[in-house]
């Protein structure tokens, strides 16, 4: 008779000593019947007495993996909500004590207006490196195209809060226009300049109970780019901070292990708008949704296995429940379109 004995995170196959008699005596002095196996509690002796350094170890009959999802069962998951018709309807603007909003070093392909207004409603305002560059271009953009409604100037744009990077991809130009911007400079070579302005702000999200991150994302750029991006989504997971990837007709963000729940706007629902879940980097072994039209009942997902790509809604409310990280990704408004139709009502 064999017995699985867990150390930790790891399993060792245990064989008691051989001969009827010694067989007895072991499965006397462990706790083990004939015919049933007692598993003691994690954290308590089954023997109070003993010093035996096995003391605070248990018993099982299943692998790592299968006793880690026995577990689950027992561990209510933990619980998220999100609202993302927030980032792409009138609202544009996230948490009770606004958003932090994060220019990279891609060109800006949000709609002028839903930069504007997120911008507008931004707590803290950030260029990263090169992302100085096109939120310049942004702003004389703006500037020359400026119209009057009324005889009433555009409201000009709320300066940036600082400016992070190694300032390898920063122009003298540039440099030179945000000259009373601060400046942070983050030279460490492991890390993207991405993920340093996440831990650069950490601090005075932390100070101010800011919750979110808005990022301008480029999801047409280079796919080393683009994966990079997503790793940051991977690093910068804390129960504190949310960061939402924002391109021109998608949002983006990172669903931890546990039961979510996303409210998706009607609009989304009836004109059968795509959406995605990604597991990215590793396996996710039990994944469970309701809420979409074609949903997953304890699947496994994983990149040469199953993926959900172009998936779509059968309700306004769609509940997603992982083991694992995966990545959740929505088509948006058609932006421009919901220009011209607000400006012929």
């Amino acid at each position: 008779m064999n017995l699985v004995q867990l150390y930790g995170t790891g399993c060792r196959i245990m064989t008691p000593p051989s001969g009827p008699g010694a067989a007895l005596n072991w499965m006397r002095r462990t706790g083990h019947r004939f015919g049933s196996i007692r598993i003691t509690r994690v954290g308590r002796s089954a023997h109070p007495h003993t010093t035996h350094p096995t003391t605070h170890r248990f018993l099982c009959t299943k692998t790592t993996i299968g006793f880690r999802q026995q577990m689950d069962h027992t561990i209510p998951p933990k619980e998220f909500k999100w609202t993302p018709g927030n980032l792409i309807n009138e609202n544009f603007k996230l948490g009770d004590n606004g958003h932090v909003c994060v220019v990279l070093n891609r060109q800006i392909q949000v709609p002028p207006h839903v930069v504007k207004l997120l911008w507008k409603n931004a707590a803290v305002r950030c260029a990263v490196d090169g992302g100085s560059n096109h939120w310049r271009d942004f702003v004389v953009g703006q500037a020359m195209s400026k119209r009057t409604n009324g005889g009433m100037a555009i409201t000009q744009l709320e300066p940036l809060d600082v400016i992070t990077g190694d300032f390898d991809s920063i122009t003298e130009d540039t440099v030179d226009f945000f000259k009373t911007t601060p400046k942070v400079h983050t030279p460490d070579q492991d890390a993207t300049d991405f993920t340093k302005a996440i831990a650069v702000l950490q601090p005075v999200m932390t100070q101010r109970k800011i919750r979110d991150v808005v990022v301008f994302h480029d999801n047409s750029g280079r796919l080393d780019q683009i994966m990079a991006n997503l790793n940051t989504l991977y690093k910068s997971q804390k129960d504190n901070c949310n960061v939402f990837l924002l391109s021109g007709d998608s949002v983006t963000w990172l669903l931890r292990p546990g039961k979510h729940t996303i409210q998706v706007p009607v609009d989304l629902v009836t004109s059968q708008r795509w959406c995605s879940l990604m597991p990215v980097g590793s396996a996710a072994h039990n994944v469970t949704t309701t809420g979409l039209k074609w949903n997953l009942y304890h699947a496994q997902m994983e990149f040469g296995g199953m993926v959900s790509t172009s998936n779509t809604y059968s309700t306004e409310f769609v509940q997603v429940e992982t083991d694992a990280n995966l990545i959740w990704s929505m088509g948006a408004y058609d932006f421009e379109e919901k220009i011209r139709q607000t400006a012929k009502t």
